[in-house]
């Protein structure tokens, strides 16, 4: 999982866009680890869903959350 450096739309991201997805990347990677205490993990996936919400409305990615 590499950070884009562009939106979908071919335009730079700007600092705030950078790191809006790189704290989803950071919660994809942690919603995929299996030694956390269930509801670490559930709640880890909610917060890494409402940060897709914003990645994806603000078209710097277009992808799944995946991790279910």
């Amino acid at each position: 999982m590499t950070n884009p450096t562009k939106d979908l739309l071919g335009n730079p991201l700007s600092a705030d866009e950078l790191e809006l997805v790189e704290l989803y990347r950071r919660l994809q990677r942690l919603a995929g680890r299996t030694d956390l205490p269930p509801v670490a993990t559930a709640n880890v996936k909610q917060a890494m869903v409402m940060l897709w919400n914003a990645c994806n409305d603000l078209a710097l990615i277009g992808e799944e959350p995946g991790n279910d």
